[in-house]
């Protein structure tokens, strides 16, 4: 599924802010932790259903399970029923879910950058490519101020063959509305 790569980034920080709170409770050691945390999984497992990110997701699915299982008075490593120290296993537990969740989120979210980085370096190579060969100015920069005249500015700029190479690789990894949001932010800088 095609999602833009700058709501996978949003929303890949939000989680991790999330997880950071989860942290903390358990730091505090809440003992509502548990739930949140479930509800957090099911959050994060649901994302990335939505995008399409099956191995993600699956990883996410496990950790659920694991959860569940220390909730339900089961020991997750041992499948043994535990009648003493069953808080202890839920924390230990949540610890796992806690370390493994923020393992996958930020793998996730080092690829999102890495994405961006290089759609990032490519368009600004094209922008000073297009400026030293006069295909663009000062004043053309000025104007393009919106995402719509962005986009325009882009549409012109692929009348040149090798830009229209470079486009068609950068949409083998981001959407257009990527390369128009990335384009308004290098425009930015060069307007300052």
């Amino acid at each position: 599924m095609n999602v833009l790569i700058h709501f996978k980034k949003q929303q890949l920080e939000t989680f991790i802010k999330l997880l950071i709170l989860e942290n903390e409770k358990f730091i505090k050691k809440d003992f509502n932790l548990d739930k949140s945390l479930m509800k957090l999984l099911n959050d994060v497992q649901e994302y990335y259903r939505r995008i399409g990110e099956s191995t993600e997701e699956g990883n996410v699915s496990q950790l659920k399970t694991h959860l569940d299982i220390a909730v339900s008075g089961i020991d997750p490593v041992k499948l043994e029923r535990v009648k003493t120290r069953r808080r202890d296993i839920v924390k230990i537990a949540c610890y796992h879910c806690l370390s493994s969740l923020n393992q996958t989120l930020e793998n996730s979210l080092v690829l999102v950058k890495n994405i961006i980085n290089e759609a990032t370096e490519n368009i600004n190579q094209v922008l000073l490519s297009a400026y030293q060969a006069k295909l663009i100015t000062d004043a053309i920069i000025k104007k393009a101020d919106t995402i719509d005249k962005c986009t325009s500015l882009w549409e012109k700029l692929k009348e040149n063959e090798q830009i229209l190479l470079l486009d068609k690789k950068l949409k083998l990894t981001i959407l257009q509305q990527d390369i128009s949001i990335i384009l308004d932010q290098a425009l930015s800088k060069l307007k300052n």
